[in-house]
């Protein structure tokens, strides 16, 4: 009589840990597969370039009917005209975005899987920290050359904005940063609140509301409050110079903002990983 011999099973269980490699690919995959990420960069993209060009083509055309002091600003800070603009709509696009890149998780239960996977959770938000700031970098910064590009054309018969004005190349390449940065902003702040609209609210609010009533507080007190938020803190890298209206120096703005996403992000990075998800 033969006896049966019954293999031993074999573990399902991962032989290693994923590395920060595979992170990095897990997170592209996701960001890129995802129809919020490019409705939220196209939005980005038309916002910014095309607001750009609109502003810029109406001050233009109607620079004859400025008077004296718009005349001034408009050939003292034209790259400021150029950016601006495109800078403060292209930052509601990508708050959208970077809350959803996390809150989606939260919302259909993914980020259990992900957790899973990978148990240290904090190299899982650094990846996907990597990934949106890189790819928002890259894109804001296409977005900033082409902005001068055609802007500087359109005000060519009033003013002269060259790589070589100062300050011109400081505010195309803080174009960049800031918007990276608003993004990651978002990104912590998804991280914190797990939900998506209250997140984009409380995102939304103490970029465009809390400001204003910031500077209702008497005094130099409420200007230096207001503009220590993140957004006006951003708009100003993108001045060619320091105007007597703003508290700051450009890079103190540039700073300002840097200090908000350091601050946020590691918040964020303690609230995933001692949070129950």
């Amino acid at each position: 009589m033969s006896t049966l011999t019954i293999a031993p099973s074999t573990s399902t269980r991962p032989t290693h840990a994923p590395g920060f490699t595979d992170l990095l690919r897990s997170e592209w995959t996701k960001f890129k597969t995802l129809r919020s990420t490019w409705w939220s960069l196209g939005a980005m993209l038309f916002l910014s370039l095309g607001m750009s060009i609109l502003l810029t083509s109406l001050f233009t055309a109607h620079y004859a009917t400025l008077g004296p002091e718009d005349k001034a600003s408009f050939g003292n800070d034209t790259i400021g005209l150029i950016l601006q603009p495109g800078a403060q709509l292209g930052e509601l696009a990508l708050t959208v975005l970077g809350v959803l890149l996390i809150s989606s998780e939260f919302s259909t239960g993914m980020i259990k899987a992900t957790v899973l996977a990978a148990p240290r959770r904090t190299p899982v938000l650094a990846a996907k920290a990597a990934v949106l700031a890189g790819v928002v970098l890259v894109l804001s910064e296409v977005i900033a050359w082409a902005c001068f590009l055609v802007g500087s054309a359109i005000v060519h018969k009033h003013a002269s904005v060259t790589l070589s004005t100062p300050g011109t190349l400081r505010a195309v390449l803080g174009f960049g940063g800031v918007m990276a940065m608003t993004a990651l902003i978002a990104l912590a702040t998804g991280t914190l609140l797990r939900h998506t609209a209250a997140a984009v609210s409380v995102a939304l609010g103490v970029n465009l509301v809390v400001p204003i009533l910031l500077e209702l507080v008497p005094g130099s007190v409420g200007r230096h409050l207001s503009y220590a938020m993140p957004q006006r803190a951003g708009q100003l890298i993108m001045d060619r110079t320091e105007s007597v209206n703003t508290p700051y120096s450009q890079w103190t703005g540039f700073g300002i903002v840097a200090l908000w996403t350091v601050v946020l992000l590691a918040l964020a990075f303690w609230s995933i990983k001692k949070r129950d998800v």
